[in-house]
């Protein structure tokens, strides 16, 4: 709740700087149609920022599924980026902290993710590694929490170890995990038939 209540009034200030910087402009000159669109355009995406951080690219698809010419989401883009709401080094550092505090899951898989979110794999795997360096986490220790959630409930749930060895490694493969640590982590926690 914190972190919403932060993006709103990030998104607030945003919203004063620039309706000041409008307003400056406005008594400069008699406002037109252009200055008006790219006004609402960028209460749009402020307003899809407030409900959470996003990437450029998702501010970007945003406004063009409303509409708004190339040339004004981009000057929306820009001003977004100079006040500091749209950060996308930040966006995925926020996105890997959440990764690892409540959805463990591997690099791949975080940067795919991220690669539908519109940041390229050659900017998200290098952010991605530093984060985890950073926080003092290891992809092993990610698959290993993830692992050892979903062995208990597959322990509830009565399976043979053979089929658990399966289910598990499956759920690890789709965590983005790759297959060496896979068999490292499964061969840990269910001993071989």
């Amino acid at each position: 709740m914190r972190r919403r209540s932060s993006l709103k009034n990030k998104a607030g200030a945003a919203r004063r700087s620039i309706s000041h910087s409008n307003d400056e402009l406005s008594q400069e000159s008699v406002p037109t149609e252009p200055e008006e669109e790219r006004g609402q355009a960028l209460e749009a995406a402020l307003n899809f920022l407030s409900y959470r951080p996003r990437s450029c690219q998702e501010v970007r698809r945003k406004l063009a599924s409303r509409g708004y010419d190339e040339g004004i989401i981009e000057t929306a883009v820009e001003r977004l980026t100079a006040v500091g709401l749209l950060d996308d080094e930040a966006f995925i550092g926020n996105y890997v902290r959440d990764r690892i505090a409540h959805r463990p899951m591997g690099v791949r898989r975080m940067a795919n993710d991220l690669y539908l979110k519109g940041i390229s794999r050659d900017v998200a795997v290098p952010v991605i590694k530093h984060v985890l360096r950073h926080d003092g986490v290891d992809e092993r220790a990610l698959a290993m929490r993830a692992a050892e959630k979903r062995h208990q409930a597959l322990e509830r749930g009565g399976a043979v170890d053979s089929t658990m060895r399966r289910r598990l490694g499956e759920h690890l493969a789709r965590r983005g995990f790759g297959p060496g640590l896979i068999n490292d982590i499964v061969g840990e926690l269910i001993a071989p038939s």
